[in-house]
This record gives C-alpha cells, structure tokens and sequence, in this order.
C-alpha cells in the first residue's frame, strides 16, 4: 500500500506559499507613507505643464475648480470666467512657479497660493 503524503505536502507548500503571497505587500504597504501617493507635487506640475500635458491640465483644473471660493485662511480665489481660461492658468502657474520654487510643496496649495495672488474673489 503506497502512502499519500506526497499530495498532502504538495497541499501545505502551495497553502504557505499562498499566506507568503498574501501578506508579503501588507508589509511592504505600511512602511511607505500615503502621502507620496496623496498629490503631485509642484515641482513635478510644473514640469509636466511645461510639456501641455493634458493629464496635467486636467489635474490643475479639477484642483482649482473643487477649491475656489473662500478659503479657511479667509482668502478667496475665483476661476476666470473667459473662454481661454486653461491657458490663462497654465500661464500663470509657469510664470508664478519659478518665483516660489519650493519642492517641499505639494501642487494643490501651490496652485492655492497662485490663485490667492492673482484671481482674487470680486469684493
């Protein structure tokens, strides 16, 4: 009579390699901070704008539109209202980034500060 270890083995090894498979990235995961994930920073905006990335466009124009209006710091910014706004933006943002050039910035308050200083809200 032959044993049947062999399949019960062959069972365990694929069990434990698949528990090695499931929580190896936990591990990898919880050491890497969410914040690298969280924004584009402004260096890495300005880059991109300065190669029409639409990917980029379409990052700066939803970080404006979902912020305008007042801010906590009881500022406020409002989106030019003309056709050619997107290109007013990008404009502003390649001209007012230089200026700054702070790396430790990340893009929404960046793009934050830029639209304090130059589209305030209408008194």
């Amino acid at each position: 009579m032959k044993k049947n270890n062999l399949p019960i083995c062959y069972v365990f090894l694929v069990f434990t390699l698949g528990l090695v498979i499931q929580f190896a990235p936990l591990k990898v995961l919880a050491t890497e901070t969410q914040d690298s994930y969280a924004f584009m920073s402004a260096q890495d905006l300005y880059d991109a704008l300065s190669q029409q990335s639409q990917v980029a466009l379409g990052y700066m124009l939803g970080i404006v539109d979902a912020k305008k209006g007042s801010q906590p710091d009881g500022s406020c910014f409002a989106v030019p209202w003309q056709p050619d706004a997107d290109e007013v933006l990008v404009n502003a943002y390649l001209d007012y980034w230089p200026s700054v050039a702070d790396f430790s910035m990340k893009a929404p308050e960046a793009l934050t500060q830029l639209m304090t200083k130059n589209f305030p809200c209408d008194p």
